[in-house]
């Protein structure tokens, strides 16, 4: 295996970080083709073992894989090399786009581009969690169960997406634990689940609720909102833009909901990370100050998590409490994907134009190959088109 320097692992991800298009998954897979198969920097078993450690800290998934490789090829400093190569690229475009946008949200050709490109993003939202699912669900009942409850009383009840995600998590662990001990089934004790979880969800909604601090500067603030999502939020980064939609939109009311959505487009159009879309609220709520908050804030928890637990992750990642704790997350994180789709979709499909968008996008990701950047590209020249040529 060829050795690397501090500045090949830089100049690799910002080339990553700049062409890097399609959702975490996307950007994980062409992390595998290049450093597995065309420059041998790591084996295919390495990279499997990344992409396992991945799931234990919270953050997006396809940034934790590319700190992991690069803190077990140059520590500490091939990290944070790894993160920044990743991370600014995306950074600078979404900066740039958040300033147009701006200035220029109200211009027909932005918001018929919009128009057409708002429905494909929901559809990749929805898409993502189905891709999500196959590697969480095992067919395993109780997991169902946990991810339709997280749909159900995120989109009914508007509980919030970290407590469940908490919660979920505590059942699961508690859940394993009786049916190791009993070697039972599910229904001898589904009511006492049911308490313990209706009892967890109250306990972190009432502490997020108490340590929610109004009378910090906004700048402070802006840092803890996002440094509470990026620590506590598992799975892929569209759970991440489910918890921040309901924490800017709802909790907060930072943003419309349009803006948000728009936000959330704008991150699909440019490369890396989906949550480089805290760089578009930072950038909107504060300026290009509070752009650099948002942005630092979110990756920050997971990269310390990362740094603290890497020397002792693989024996983790096979730890019995560890493994069934993820496992309740990652179902109600799933959830949580759904439901955000479901959320945005009352602003992305108005009519029965960006209905058709929707569907017929949404069966283009289940049943081809098509690249999501693509679609994203076809769609926005056909939301022009509609506008200008029909005047739907």
């Amino acid at each position: 295996m060829p050795s690397i320097s501090l500045l090949d692992i830089l100049k690799y991800f910002l080339v990553l970080g700049t062409t890097g298009f399609g959702g975490p998954l996307a950007i994980i897979e062409k992390m595998r083709k290049e450093l597995v198969l065309m420059k041998n920097w790591m084996t295919a078993d390495e990279f499997k073992n990344y992409f396992g450690y991945s799931q234990i800290a919270p953050g997006p998934l396809a940034y934790q894989v590319a700190v992991y490789f690069s803190y077990f090829r140059k520590g500490i400093p091939g990290a944070i090399v790894a993160s920044i190569g990743l991370i600014f690229p995306s950074f600078a475009f979404v900066l740039a786009f958040s300033v147009f946008y701006e200035n220029f949200r109200d211009a027909n050709f932005v918001r018929f581009a919009l128009y057409g490109l708002n429905p494909v993003i929901v559809a990749i939202i929805t898409k993502s969690g189905f891709n999500l699912s196959k590697n969480v669900f095992e067919n395993e009942v109780f997991l169902y169960v946990l991810f339709f409850l997280s749909i159900g009383l995120t989109i009914f009840f508007k509980v919030p997406i970290i407590a469940l995600i908490l919660g979920s998590a505590l059942v699961s662990l508690v859940f394993h634990i009786l049916i190791k001990k009993k070697n039972n089934s599910f229904k001898t004790f589904s009511f006492e689940l049911l308490a313990l979880y209706y009892g967890a969800l109250t306990f972190f909604v009432s502490l997020f609720n108490h340590i929610r601090d109004t009378s910090l500067s906004f700048y402070l603030k802006l840092a803890y909102v996002f440094m509470k999502i990026g620590a506590l939020t598992y799975g892929s980064g569209f759970v991440i833009v489910g918890v921040l939609r309901q924490e800017i939109v709802e909790n907060l009311n930072w943003l419309t909901q349009k803006e948000f959505l728009d936000g959330l487009a704008i991150g699909q159009i440019t490369p890396g990370p989906v949550v480089i879309t805290s760089t578009f609220i930072g950038y909107l709520t504060s300026g290009p100050i509070g752009a650099i908050i948002a942005t630092v804030s979110i990756f920050l928890p997971g990269f310390i998590i990362i740094m603290i637990i890497a020397p002792y992750v693989n024996k983790l990642k096979d730890n019995f409490y560890v493994k069934f704790l993820i496992k309740g997350a990652n179902a109600s994180a799933l959830g949580a994907i759904l439901a955000t789709a479901y959320f945005l979709s009352k602003d992305a499909i108005i009519d029965f134009v960006t209905l058709s968008i929707f569907i017929i996008a949404l069966a283009i990701l289940f049943f081809t190959k098509f690249k999501d950047i693509f679609l994203i590209l076809i769609s926005i020249f056909l939301g022009i088109g509609l506008k200008v040529i029909f005047g739907f």
